[in-house]
């Protein structure tokens, strides 16, 4: 691939200011010629130093070379897409107008904050965001309960999810109080909802969740719902870490798509006590399982017999108001 070179798809995005999805549909419907012929592949390579685009027949304005990098403090309830149907804030929504058009790298659930990148370089978000390139996320968790080492050695050598293992995560406890913790986790990942859902799989619901880094980039400097553009020198340091890590993932495969088998020098001893692990973290979702049953059915009994009445003043002590008094026994004086 040409250094001049890029991708069509990519290039409509930003020149015609829509989604990479709109852009692969122009393409595929005809509306763009390549040095005035048809284009149907979005990802076509061209020179723009020496070829045309024409869009409906009309010559985009060539982007300005201007790369732009910016860190934004993600805060809650906002989406990382650059519209959204239901109105919700949106993250570009927060940066207002630039010299050009910048788009998210990646994305943060709706209630996850903490560190996002925006930006205009194809080729800069293309390496942040390829599993060929593992770049790490780090995230700080606050947990509903405190994990067990063991738990938490399950997340470390890798867990099954949908089908496909995780990567190695590294974790740390950073705070355990009134029965909750806060945890530190590493991956080099980006699945749907990836860090909640591995918890999850150890019976461990997370409350909060934000991102702090990147890669060696730490959120610093910016609070939630803030932005500032990044230094030459954090983006020169992103370039040379995404560098070493295409060379140290260079060997390693992608993730499996089935359980994790034992390694052929795991001792009896080792696989037994990782049966009495997975043992016990099935007990105890299980237990959980029951006691959540238990709850349930006594709700639903509570709301059909309704809420206690008091008993009738007959059943205190009272005449029965549809009784009558029984007749008094034979032979006694019955008072005219």
């Amino acid at each position: 691939m040409n250094r001049n070179t890029q991708h069509l798809n990519r290039y409509l995005s930003l020149a015609a200011g829509v989604s990479r999805r709109v852009a692969d549909e122009m393409v595929r419907n005809g509306r763009v010629t390549l040095d005035g012929l048809p284009v149907l592949d979005p990802g076509t390579l061209w020179d723009p130093a020496i070829q045309e685009v024409r869009l409906d027949g009309r010559t985009l304005v060539p982007i300005r070379d201007e790369k732009i990098y910016i860190m934004l403090y993600k805060p809650d309830n906002v989406v990382t897409t650059m519209k959204d149907r239901e109105g919700r804030k949106t993250a570009p929504s927060l940066i207002g107008e630039l010299s050009s058009r910048v788009f998210p790298v990646g994305r943060l659930d709706f209630h996850t904050t903490g560190l996002l990148l925006l930006t205009n370089d194809g080729e800069f978000a293309y390496r942040l965001t390829h599993p060929r390139f593992g770049v790490e996320k780090t995230y700080v968790a606050k947990l509903q309960s405190v994990p067990r080492p063991a738990e938490l050695n399950i997340l470390r050598r890798g867990i099954a999810l949908e089908g496909k293992m995780t990567t190695p995560a590294q974790i740390s406890f950073l705070e355990k109080k009134a029965g909750k913790a806060w945890v530190m986790m590493r991956i080099a990942e980006g699945r749907y909802h990836q860090v909640r859902k591995m918890f999850d799989a150890i019976g461990h619901r997370v409350t909060k969740l934000r991102r702090v880094a990147i890669g060696p980039l730490e959120l610093s400097g910016v609070e939630p719902g803030e932005w500032r553009y990044l230094t030459p020198k954090e983006v020169r340091e992103m370039n040379d870490y995404m560098d070493r890590r295409a060379v140290e993932t260079a060997g390693q495969g992608p993730p499996a798509d089935v359980p994790h088998r034992p390694k052929r020098f795991e001792t009896p001893a080792d696989r037994s006590k990782r049966k009495i692990i997975k043992q016990s973290i099935n007990d105890a979702a299980r237990k959980k399982e029951i006691e959540k049953e238990k709850a349930l059915q006594a709700a639903r009994d509570a709301e059909r017999k309704g809420p206690r009445q008091p008993k009738p003043a007959w059943k205190r002590g009272a005449k029965h108001p549809g009784k009558k008094s029984p007749p008094p026994p034979r032979g006694t004086f019955r008072k005219r």
